[in-house]
């Protein structure tokens, strides 16, 4: 499923977080259909890493429930709560990648539609 690796795409491309400088970690999204996608920061700077890169840490979830995530009408941490996503790893850098695809900003909402 193309789908989700298009997505993630769009949302790191040109994405910059100055709170993140002298910052490397990576994050593996996995979803339910077996796509997984690696996204990584490093120096502020964020991007899609190559498919055999490691992981500080790892969110697995349906595309659904990412997108929801994404749109803001879902907060991560309540989602490990209740189940709806995994997570193994550093929780430090799963929320530090929340961060990063900040719910209503317009980058984000266009690349959900």
């Amino acid at each position: 499923m193309l789908q989700a690796r298009k997505l993630i795409n769009a949302l790191v491309a040109g994405r910059r977080d100055a709170r993140l400088r002298g910052t490397r970690k990576s994050c593996a999204l996995e979803f339910s259909d077996d796509e997984r996608v690696v996204v990584e920061v490093n120096d502020g700077e964020f991007g899609i890493a190559p498919e055999s890169a490691s992981e500080d840490c790892q969110l697995s979830c349906s595309l659904d429930d990412f997108l929801r995530i994404l749109r803001g009408e879902q907060n991560l941490i309540t989602a490990i709560m209740q189940g709806r996503v995994g997570v193994r790893g550093d929780m430090a850098v799963a929320q530090m990648f929340q961060s990063a695809f900040c719910p209503g900003d317009e980058q984000t909402l266009e690349a959900t539609r």
